[in-house]
């Protein structure tokens, strides 16, 4: 599926489509969860301060809320984010409500974007960081096949361990291959 500016991305049940305003109250609502604080995920005071994120992120061609297919509920988002390393290197992250958990939808939506990004956006490689205490993301990036780099001890704000994750463009083509085989 070729990505065209401003449309949304399909999986099996998602949608990986632009923010809009409606979507600062389930923003604001997921980010009061305790285990996404925990997993580094920006809090947001009020729902006016999501809105005012969301305006930010609006325009952003690799930012996009995960919504359900069938209802476009919120389940949460995904990013592609340039981090200042170089041409064709980003930064994924991702984030799903409580409610939505445990269903497959971070999977769906996280090979989905590696798809986005390698043929879309031409990336040669995407990193992911994790918190050691987050086992579910990190699970999801091995289904994802994204190669365990290393350990940052102490690395993040609560001074917990970050764990980095890559995946070279080399590595999905050859994965996507094997898997048309």
């Amino acid at each position: 599926m070729k990505f065209v500016e401003g449309q949304s991305m399909e999986t099996n049940d998602l949608i990986l489509r632009n923010w809009q305003d409606s979507d600062a109250k389930a923003l604001y609502e997921m980010c009061l969860d305790d285990a996404l604080i925990k997993s580094g995920i920006d809090f947001y005071d009020s729902i006016a301060d999501s809105r005012n994120a969301i305006h930010y992120w609006k325009n952003d061609r690799g930012f996009k809320v995960i919504s359900n297919k069938r209802n476009d509920k919120f389940i949460g988002f995904i990013s592609l984010g340039d981090m200042n390393r170089y041409a064709g290197y980003m930064e994924m992250e991702y984030a799903i409500a409580a409610q939505y958990r445990n269903n497959g939808y971070a999977t769906q939506a996280v090979k989905r974007m590696l798809d986005y990004g390698f043929k879309e956006m031409n990336l040669s490689a995407i990193a992911a960081w994790v918190r050691s205490h987050n086992k579910e993301s990190i699970r999801v990036l091995e289904k994802c096949s994204f190669t365990f780099e290393g350990r940052l001890r102490k690395h993040a704000r609560d001074k917990s361990d970050t764990l980095c994750h890559s995946i070279l463009k080399e590595e999905w083509e050859r994965k996507a291959a094997q898997k048309q085989n």
